[in-house]
């Protein structure tokens, strides 16, 4: 390393001269990279404490020929080229060859092994995976909410997805743009930052309650409504049953009449009353058949979803907002800080 060079770890900027002087505290006979982290935040490094951050430091200083890993103590040391940089320490403790002049810097070797790398590839795979999931359902749905609320004018429908779709956007990237000014210690843009993003969360919020509302409303009509058709079809089927008990009794004193060789004015008005009847008994079959394919033409698995949650009280009542609120804020929450915190290795 030139003099006074400095280096951009993981967005903190990192000087030479502070790495020496990280170096200078450890003792000579080997040290750990905890020890090491510790070291660099004794110095004002606070992402000392982010184990990643010190092990990019390290392989750093390690490409750099200061420091180098004893695989059979299982600890970091100086070289003697950096023992020959830390102030005070101007002697090496191992013999240099002179007629080779200045020690070479070590080959630079990467310390980790395939399955950690593909590990940490996995792990940043399946952390973007859940990101862009957690992102695309809060556009849905703030997207559909748009949708109806502009039904009355397509230019403006139009306008209103894109905007509400570029602020789903726009939140999740204030968010992680503050985490990292927060980290190079630009601490009011960093507030701004979250600032602005949770300013412009209620208006995702209050729109995803209503669509998730309303699909909870939904199910709780059908309830009604079930009740309402389970009511009336007793009430058919019962008429149903007394309509053909007339049926009956008419068509078997038609036939009694028609026995006893009184086929006449009386038995032709009998005949018209089993006619009635019978077609009124059709009728009121038909509307029991026209109900019941209704009603299990309807989603079940809403309308249980609906009676689950009025059972556990998070429904019904004065409670009719509680449930869609809280799975609004719970999506938020995570599109606006998830990406930010799962995939923080990577910014």
């Amino acid at each position: 390393m030139s003099a006074n060079k400095i280096a951009q770890i993981k967005g903190v900027t990192v000087s030479e001269t502070l790495m020496i002087k990280a170096l200078e505290v450890l003792p000579l006979s080997g040290f750990s990279k905890p020890d090491f982290g510790d070291a660099l935040v004794d110095q004002g490094v606070a992402a000392g404490q982010d184990g990643d951050f010190v092990r990019r430091v390290m392989q750093h200083l390690k490409q750099a020929g200061l420091i180098d890993f004893d695989g059979t103590a299982q600890s970091w040391h100086l070289t003697a080229f950096g023992r020959l940089r830390l102030p005070q320490k101007t002697i090496p403790l191992l013999p240099v060859n002179t007629s080779l002049g200045m020690p070479l810097a070590m080959p630079v070797t990467d310390t980790d092994t395939p399955l950690d790398r593909w590990l940490d590839a996995a792990q940043f795979a399946l952390s973007a995976l859940a990101c862009g999931a957690l992102i695309t359902a809060l556009i849905t749905l703030n997207a559909s909410f748009a949708w109806e609320l502009g039904r009355e004018a397509d230019q403006f429908r139009y306008a209103f997805v894109v905007g509400l779709m570029a602020l789903d956007l726009m939140r999740p990237m204030l968010v992680a743009a503050g985490f990292v000014l927060a980290a190079q210690a630009r601490y009011f843009m960093s507030a701004t930052s979250f600032a602005v993003a949770l300013t412009l969360s209620p208006v995702s919020v209050l729109s995803s309650t209503a669509i998730l509302s309303s699909s909870f409303l939904l199910g709780a009509e059908m309830n009604s409504d079930d009740v309402a058709q389970s009511s009336t079809l007793e009430t058919l089927r019962l008429e149903h049953s007394r309509q053909l008990a007339e049926v009956e009794r008419v068509q078997t004193a038609w036939r009694d009449e028609c026995s006893r060789g009184g086929c006449g004015q009386i038995a032709e008005q009998l005949e018209q009353e089993f006619a009635n009847a019978s077609a009124e008994a059709q009728t009121i079959l038909d509307r029991i058949v026209a109900l019941t394919t209704d009603t299990q033409g309807s989603s079940e698995l809403l309308a249980r979803m609906v009676t689950t949650f009025e059972s556990l009280g998070l429904l019904g009542a004065e409670r009719q907002m509680l449930l869609p609120l809280f799975l609004a804020l719970s999506l938020e929450l995570a599109a606006l800080f998830g990406p930010a915190l799962l995939l923080q290795r990577r910014t």
